[in-house]
């Protein structure tokens, strides 16, 4: 059992033997060559024929195959639990011939292994073990799945080969990558190409094997199983008109069989699906006692990291956290440890990135990438980072701890202070009431109070309206001339506006305005914010007489306060350019007028 066998009939003479494949419950013929000889010695011509079956046997006992034509012997195939021994009734073990006349003959061969695999192609309902190799009807071609396991967790990914064998010569193509029967599993995307081709013979016959590697895992739980299938195209044997010899059907049925090519025709292509014989697994649910609240759905084995970009900062100026976490598993269920919230710390949303060890994706690192931001200086720890996953060997949930890291945050470059001078003069000038105010007003405001309204002493000597006195009637003519006066200073202040507007695009570099207009049309936050942050802490460094570096998020908050528009840049700069994030174009036109009016009240000022 789990080998195979050949047998071969020979026929001479002008007429072939009238049968097909011998039918012997318990075994298997399947056809896999022919071939015929003609020989003509002195004007004698002398035909030879001959066909060769692949002999599988379904279970352990002793076969009497008689019947393979007129004359010939019955021939005897022992069958053992552990192998094939084959016999004949001539007493040889491993072939043996028989024949009448000229009519023919046979020989049976014993011992054909196959590499270890079973061919069950003519009784495909028997059950064969994992990995074993199960035959087209033709012999054309197989479909086989390798795993490490047949027990998994929902969710759980491991690791499968795909073997798609096809036998040489008879092959004429590969349509598709195989494909997975069955709603139970999922399957990675397989490439177009194999990733690996091998030569393999089973039952003396040579294979091309196409192997593609791939993770399978299970949505849901219980008794499962899955096939895999493969569409192909195989040569098949046409009859060729005038063949007298293959009159009889049975016979035509023989030699057209699509796992050769002869002498007696031409062949036509047909397509084909080959399956895989059904892998059996069970598949169970994750336990829900002693499930951590962390727990995101990682099944496998992992490793955890965490590591700093610097160990010294200064405050306002970002730094990347990475996390790291290692092994094999399911990794598109790995997700951010993140910090969360921290005291003294600005933290963003963190970004993931996925490297493979392998072309399957089952192995390898997957990081994640935090920006923050020290608020406060000092020594400054970030706590320990936590991951929890399930490990489907040891059946249990399993929790990561990495190190807390430690942070030197030095403080932020203080800003020059006021002279002494003009701090004295802000606080006189404070304290003194308006010279206009008289000495009562200024006793009331130096008391923090004040009239009503203000006294006056005089007083109307006519009855007679305003607008009839003769010191009013000129008012008409004065709103007249008022309006060329109007219209001039309107001029003016249009000829200043423009003056205004061309004193900001020299202030605003052309190389930077353009900078910005081209990564806003692009949708380049990152190089859109980081121009514009550039640009900005230019002009504040040359108003507030310090170096360029000094102009950070603390500075800006300081001098500026909280609700400045540069402060708001300055804090949506660093979220873009450490975080990810997307903004619309007419948001990143906006930032602009913002860079725009902060260069132009620098040279204003």
């Amino acid at each position: 059992m789990g080998e195979g066998a050949e047998l071969t009939i020979i026929a001479s003479g002008d007429e072939l033997p009238r049968m097909g494949p011998p039918v012997i419950p318990g075994l298997d013929f399947v056809p896999v060559g022919q071939s015929r000889r003609i020989e003509s010695v002195n004007g004698v011509t002398h035909a030879t024929s001959s066909v060769t079956y692949e002999v599988t046997p379904r279970q352990a006992g002793t076969y009497v195959i008689s019947g393979l034509g007129p004359g010939m012997p019955a021939l005897t195939l022992k069958v053992d639990a552990g192998g094939v021994n084959g016999s004949s009734s001539g007493g040889a073990n491993s072939s043996a011939a028989g024949s009448a006349g000229s009519g023919g003959g046979a020989s049976g061969a014993g011992n054909a292994p196959n590499a270890g695999n079973t061919s069950n192609a003519g009784n495909p309902s028997i059950p064969l073990p994992p990995g074993a190799t199960q035959m087209s009807a033709n012999g054309a071609a197989f479909v086989r799945l390798r795993l490490p396991t047949h027990e998994l967790y929902v969710g759980q990914s491991v690791p499968v080969d795909i073997e798609v064998g096809t036998r040489d010569g008879v092959v004429a193509s590969l349509n598709g990558t195989p494909t997975l029967n069955g709603d139970a599993f999922t399957l990675d995307k397989l490439s177009p190409q194999p990733d690996r081709r091998s030569e393999e013979s089973i039952g003396g016959k040579p294979y091309t094997v196409f192997t593609w590697h791939s993770v399978l895992a299970a949505v849901k739980p219980g008794v499962l199983s899955l096939t895999m299938q493969t569409p192909l195209t195989v040569r098949v044997q046409t009859q060729r008109p005038g063949a007298q010899f293959l009159d009889d059907s049975n016979l035509a049925d023989l030699f057209n069989d699509p796992a050769f090519q002869g002498f007696f025709g031409g062949s036509t292509e047909r397509d084909i699906t080959v399956s895989s014989p059904p892998a059996n697994f069970t598949v169970l649910e994750l336990p829900a006692e002693g499930k951590p609240k962390d727990f995101s759905g990682a099944v496998g084995k992992f490793t955890l990291s965490a590591e700093l970009s610097e160990h010294q900062v200064t405050e306002g100026d970002p730094v990347t956290l990475r996390m790291r976490v290692s092994g094999e598993g399911n990794f598109d269920r790995v997700s951010s440890p993140t910090l969360g919230s921290v005291e003294n710390w600005k933290t963003y949303q963190p970004t993931a990135k996925f490297t493979s060890a392998d072309n399957t994706e089952y192995r390898g690192d997957k990081t994640f990438d935090e920006p923050l931001v020290a608020t406060a200086p000092g020594k400054q720890t970030l706590p320990s980072l936590s991951f929890s996953y399930f490990d489907p060997d040891a059946h249990r949930y399993e929790t990561l701890h990495s190190a807390p890291l430690t942070v030197d945050v030095a403080a932020a470059p203080a800003t020059a202070p006021p002279r002494a001078e003009q701090t004295a003069s802000a606080a006189a000038a404070a304290s003194m009431p308006p010279a206009s105010m008289p000495a009562a007003a200024s006793k009331a405001h130096a008391d923090g109070l004040r009239p009503d309204h203000a006294p006056s002493n005089s007083y109307g000597n006519s009855i007679v309206p305003l607008y009839f006195q003769p010191a009013y009637l000129s008012v008409p003519t004065l709103v007249i001339l008022a309006f060329p006066g109007a219209w001039a200073w309107l001029r003016r202040r249009e000829r200043r506006g423009q003056q205004r507007s061309d004193v900001t695009r020299t202030v605003a570099p052309g190389w930077l305005v353009g900078q910005l207009e081209r990564t806003a049309a692009s949708g380049d936050a990152s190089g859109f914010f980081h121009a514009a942050r550039s640009g900005v802490q230019s002009a504040l460094a040359t108003r507030w007489q310090v170096p360029p570096e000094a102009v950070n998020l603390a500075t800006v908050n300081a001098r500026l306060g909280a609700e400045s528009d540069v402060r708001r840049l300055f804090a949506v700069a660093d979220e873009a350019i450490y975080s990810g994030r997307r903004f619309a174009r007419s948001e990143l036109e906006n930032w602009k007028g913002v860079v725009v009016r902060t260069m132009h009240e620098e040279t204003v000022s």
